[in-house]
């Protein structure tokens, strides 16, 4: 899921119009694993992206049926996306968690909000029937902080200001933003051009655009670093991501299956 979550976002990254987007996640033996979903709307003063990340099959019975869903709403000056809250959602049969971030770019401040239900089953006895009746229950609790650091970015409008942030002048451009998978990891997202993107392609179906390559750095150093290639269309939108072969499940790939573009 994590490449789910991580590299489908950079759908709306290089536009300027309302779009929706459905990509299919495949994982070498396993076959598909998940889609996610990605809509973006926007005017000339506000936007709101939403991306759906969900399991299917064998990878969703594993996971509990595993549901992810991040929503930035904010403004639009100056051609840039600012934040002004950033939900994260994550969901399985078992347990909720529920992050809301609100910034506060003037103080530079950003208050998270979290609240996790989770269902706990156990059993009693029942004297009527001489029986144990199973039982199920839901606990919940919530808590409210502000964070130590400040962010002027989620990991959604980051994405959605890439063409400002990483282009053909500016090849390099270091990530950090607010509700990534572990704020602290160092990632780096890379413009390819010449050979490498010439290397690159190979990888790709035919007529794909620009080439970035996203580098996620091991926190533990008996980590492995992370490096995926994402691919986009002509027209700016992301079409194809790909991990290179990981251990022994060959490589995992997200591909574009619909996508709608409503420019305004």
């Amino acid at each position: 899921m994590r490449l789910l979550t991580t590299t489908l976002i950079l759908a709306g990254s290089l536009i300027a119009a309302d779009f929706s987007t459905r990509y299919d996640v495949d994982v070498g033996m396993f076959g598909k694993v998940g889609y996610a979903d990605v809509i973006l709307a926007e005017d000339s003063k506000h936007y709101e992206m939403k991306l759906v990340a969900k399991t299917t099959g064998t990878a969703a019975t594993l996971t509990g049926e595993r549901v992810e869903t991040y929503i930035s709403k904010g403004q639009r000056k100056a051609g840039k996306y600012i934040p002004d809250s950033f939900v994260k959602i994550k969901k399985t049969n078992q347990k909720e968690r529920i992050q809301t971030y609100l910034f506060d770019h003037e103080t530079k401040t950003i208050t998270l909000t979290e609240e996790t239900n989770k269902w706990v089953s156990g059993t009693t006895f029942d004297p009527l029937s001489f029986k144990l009746v199973k039982t199920a229950s839901k606990e919940n609790s919530t808590s409210k902080s502000t964070l130590q650091t400040y962010n002027e970015d989620d990991v959604l409008s980051a994405y959605l200001n890439t063409k400002q942030s990483c282009n053909a002048q500016q090849k390099e451009h270091h990530l950090l933003a607010v509700g990534a998978h572990n704020d602290k990891k160092d990632i780096t997202l890379s413009f390819l051009d010449g050979l490498q993107k010439t290397k690159a392609e190979a990888s790709f179906s035919n007529d794909t655009g620009n080439i970035y390559k996203l580098h996620v750095k091991a926190i533990d150093n008996k980590d492995e670093n992370i490096e995926v290639l994402i691919a986009f269309d002509n027209d700016g939108h992301m079409k194809e991501a790909m991990l290179g072969d990981v251990f022994w499940i060959g490589e995992i790939k997200a591909r574009r299956v619909y996508h709608h573009v409503s420019s305004r």
